[in-house]
């Protein structure tokens, strides 16, 4: 009989937080960001990374709080730690720009690759400006073209663009060699196609 009322307890409490969580997203839709503030906030402090990510983007827009790029890169920061996708770009963009955190183009790369790798399409497309300006990292036409055509690959404006115009850089040979790796690429993973070209 205890052991019942305590499942019947437990799941009422988890079907209650859940429901405030979705009552802050509601909120931040709705844009009642004194409601959202107070569910996200709630929900980020106990560890939720969606709620965590929600809150970074509240602070770096100034929604219903003063704007505040060192609590959104905070937020931002343990909502990667988590793995949210978003957050992972936030972050990169955070450091590329220095909005809370002293810039860094390599911290920025790595933010970007690991949104890459789980299918964030902007951080390929600012992966391939990173390695064609050489922000960051050496310049490497063949990087940029390659990131470009991950981008292309998920209908990224301005991708195509760019390949086009850097085509007529490249040298037979580095088109070649571009052309091989992305082949090359298409057969793996992109984890396992990153690891290969990180190494050239």
């Amino acid at each position: 009989m205890i052991k019942l009322i305590f499942v019947i307890i437990f799941n009422f409490s988890s079907l209650t937080m859940a429901n405030d969580n979705l009552r802050g997203y509601q909120a931040l839709e709705n844009k009642e960001y004194k409601k959202a503030l107070y569910y996200l906030s709630y929900h980020a402090n106990l560890g939720d990374d969606k709620a965590q990510y929600n809150l970074g983007v509240m602070y770096k827009k100034g929604l219903g709080v003063p704007v505040n790029h060192n609590e959104a890169f905070g937020w931002f920061f343990l909502s990667s730690n988590q793995g949210n996708v978003l957050a992972n770009y936030a972050l990169g963009h955070s450091y590329y720009k220095g909005l809370g955190v002293k810039q860094s183009y390599k911290l920025a790369l790595r933010s970007f690759k690991y949104a890459s790798l789980e299918g964030h399409p902007m951080s390929r497309l600012l992966l391939g400006n990173m390695y064609y300006q050489g922000q960051g990292v050496d310049k490497d036409y063949t990087k940029a073209h390659l990131w470009w055509r991950f981008a292309e690959d998920l209908n990224i404006n301005g991708a195509r663009q760019n390949i086009v115009m850097l085509e007529k850089k490249m040298s037979d040979e580095e088109r070649y060699k571009t052309r091989e790796l992305y082949k090359m690429c298409m057969k793996n993973t992109l984890f396992n196609c990153i690891k290969k070209i990180d190494k050239m």
